[in-house]
């Protein structure tokens, strides 16, 4: 798989994707309460990211309204998140198109 600029520069820095989930109010769920373990795993890209989080939610059956990660850090910088279709966007809701 070849790299993009961007990508080249981020995996030279530790790069986490956190991946957790929330109760649906909708469904009569405590949002304060989490469906399935918090984890944050170490990604090498932004598509990496993207894969875990889509595995992560068919993993625990997750809905749209239980979704609460994807945040993607260098560090404990945020820079990216990835929404429940996989999307991935920049801090300012620009989407990031990976292949």
């Amino acid at each position: 798989m070849k790299l993009t600029k961007k990508e080249k520069a981020i995996t030279q820095e530790q790069m986490s994707v956190k991946l957790s989930s929330c109760g649906n109010p909708d469904h009569q769920q405590n949002p304060n309460d989490s469906l399935s373990p918090e984890v944050h795993f170490q990604v090498a890209t932004l598509k990496g990211a993207s894969l875990m989080c889509v595995k992560y939610i068919a993993r625990w059956s997750l809905g749209g309204g239980n979704w609460s990660g994807g945040q993607v850090y260098i560090g404990n910088k945020q820079i990216a998140r990835v929404s429940y279709n996989g999307r991935v966007w920049d801090l300012s809701d620009k989407e990031i198109f990976i292949n």
